[in-house]
């Protein structure tokens, strides 16, 4: 089960590297950079129908937000900077549980009322593939001025906002983890909705579970809380760093929802 986080970083690896190759090189310049892009919710939603969107939604409600962990090149971005901050930097306090807020909805709302009257400057700011697209143009202009000219905004306009959404992106990572996913993203929180009815899902044993707080510690986006034995399955995004890290087993990717530890008591009564 430890091996689903290698696999994990091997795809989002691999997604990440065509999506940049599509919007900082060329969209023609392989067959799989353009799968990658037509995988994207929002700009397949827009240019295909439904289909795309229900594609998604039928994988979310089996494995959890993959999307998030996997395809969306933000999370691999927000990944990089994590990791780069913990090589670098010095020794990071330990992570822990945050109670969600309603701010993610909020800003859902928001964002899906003016997708759908079309004003674009909320996408533009907001949506995954959008700020990636910002932060590739910042490095090679010349491959997204067609669509700043879409847009109805200049070069200089364009690459001012990539740098500014790569800072803001790299604060928000360096300071909350993968914050953004769980409290900001739209496409995250549209599919955090269907978190209680995943097929699969991360529990924590009761039973096995030593309250070493490891899992808590590294998770980044804030869900879990050991003392519980709860994780808010509609914020986590399927990065399986709680799975490595787990020296007891106890908690795991799967179908069946784990019920709380057998009373002290009983146990007492059993072993007479």
């Amino acid at each position: 089960m430890k091996d689903l986080r290698t696999i994990r970083i091997f795809l989002a690896i691999l997604f990440f590297v065509f999506a940049v190759a599509y919007l900082a090189i060329s969209p023609t310049l392989h067959p799989i950079a353009r799968v990658v892009a037509k995988l994207q919710i929002i700009p397949s939603l827009i240019a295909v129908g439904m289909g795309a969107l229900l594609l998604w939604f039928a994988l979310t409600f089996i494995f959890g937000r993959i999307y998030c962990s996997t395809v969306c090149p933000v999370g691999t971005f927000q990944d990089a900077v994590i990791l780069l901050r913990r090589r670098l930097g010095r020794k990071q306090r330990p992570l822990s549980f945050r109670s969600p807020t309603p701010m993610r909805y909020q800003v859902a709302v928001i964002f899906f009322v003016c997708l759908f009257i079309g004003v674009t400057v909320v996408p533009f700011w907001l949506e995954p593939w959008s700020i990636m697209r910002n932060i590739c143009g910042a490095i090679h202009p010349s491959a997204q001025a067609e669509t700043w000219i879409e847009l109805g905004i200049g070069m200089t306009t364009g690459i001012l906002a990539g740098v500014v959404s790569a800072i803001l992106l790299a604060v928000c990572a360096i300071f909350t983890g993968r914050g953004y996913c769980t409290e900001i993203c739209p496409v995250g929180t549209a599919l955090g909705l269907l978190s209680d009815y995943t097929l699969l899902h991360i529990e924590i044993d009761p039973d096995k579970c030593i309250n070493c707080m490891k899992c808590e510690d590294v998770c980044e986006a804030h869900c879990i809380k050991v003392v519980s034995r709860y994780v808010d399955n509609s914020r986590c995004i399927r990065c399986f760093d709680c799975l490595k890290v787990c020296p007891n087993d106890a908690i795991r990717y799967q179908m069946q929802r784990n019920r709380r530890g057998t009373p002290l008591v009983n146990k007492v009564g059993e072993a007479k």
